[in-house]
């Protein structure tokens, strides 16, 4: 087992399942899935979007169990790297002297992306109130970023004649968004971490008290310290909810 597949892997194993998503779109679905407030949102309820509603994963059990083993670590992995401050998208190069081809590919990558960024938000069923006027106002950003690239796409469609010094700054711009896009997801991650850290505690701080309508808030059970946190990180309860109250 591969405790922290890479994205070669996760792109691997992806292909030979024959998935809908490119791994490049599945990344982005995960790093959106990450930045939901939704506290049940796993890797385990979006597999139909990867696979569609009914995957193959292989010939055998011990085959199936490897590929999700891939699939499902592949999260971890992502998990991992936002705990160490590190949020990107999916490894894409931009040679040192693009052609006007490679420039468009790599817009049309990155549109792509973001939009299956969104949808992992979307599966937590979110509603963008719920992420504050900061975290609005940073998806409103993503969105701009995705009409930008889009927008870009277009222009290079008609733009016959660009010289290589146009080339050349082109890729430094595109490379330029592309920080700043990591850094909004990162940023909205952030907020919404804090989200469904507050959520977890107000649900244990209300445990068992009566609601408006007679019925009772159902009382938590208890999580082991070892155990993954139900608010959905990845991490330990230990060191997540059960933890020092602050978010890294």
């Amino acid at each position: 087992m591969i405790a922290t597949p890479s994205f070669a892997d996760f792109d691997a194993t992806l292909t030979q399942l024959h998935a809908k998503l490119q791994a490049r779109e599945a990344h982005a679905l995960y790093l959106g899935a990450l930045a939901s407030t939704n506290v049940r949102l796993g890797p385990q309820r979006l597999l139909d979007r990867i696979f569609g509603e009914q995957p193959v994963f292989g010939d055998s059990l011990e085959a199936a169990n490897a590929a999700l083993q891939i699939v499902f670590g592949y999260w971890n992995t992502l998990v991992a790297e936002r705990d160490r401050g590190s949020v990107r998208l999916a490894p894409t190069q931009l040679p040192e002297l693009p052609t006007k081809q490679d420039l468009r590919a790599f817009a049309k990558h990155r549109h792509d992306e973001l939009l299956w960024f969104v949808r992992g938000i979307d599966a937590g069923g979110d509603d963008p109130i719920e992420f504050g006027p900061e975290g609005q106002k940073l998806l409103e950003r993503i969105a701009e970023g995705g009409g930008f690239l889009h927008a870009y796409v277009e222009l290079l469609d008609r733009d016959n004649e660009v010289d290589s010094r146009q080339l050349h700054q082109t890729r430094a711009l595109m490379l330029k968004m592309d920080a700043t896009i990591e850094q909004t997801i990162a940023d909205l991650m952030t907020i919404s971490d804090q989200v469904r850290l507050q959520a977890v505690e107000t649900f244990v701080a209300h445990a068992g008290q009566p609601t408006d309508d007679g019925a009772q808030i159902a009382r938590p059970l208890k999580v082991g310290r070892n155990a993954s946190c139900p608010c959905g990180s990845g991490k330990t309860y230990k060191k997540c909810c059960g933890g020092p109250s602050t978010v890294q």
